[in-house]
């Protein structure tokens, strides 16, 4: 079995920066970790966006403010 995951780059219209001003934004999104099971039947890819650090949308999947409300 073979499987290629690659980047993708887009556009995000729901970026918050630090001062809360909303803006599109050119991200990537990308795999960060690829897990498979001993057996092989289950492939657990985990992605990420490049600006998940910068953005403060608590709203996005990516960002770190997301994280950080869910604790």
């Amino acid at each position: 079995m073979e499987i290629n995951v690659q980047a993708s780059p887009g556009v995000c219209n729901q970026f918050i920066d630090e001062r809360g001003k909303k803006g599109e934004v050119t991200v990537v999104i990308s795999p960060l970790r690829i897990e498979m099971n001993e057996d092989e039947s289950r492939i657990n890819i985990t992605m990420g966006c490049n600006l998940w650090r910068s953005c403060t949308n608590d709203s996005c999947y990516y960002s770190l403010a997301s994280r950080q409300k869910k604790k």
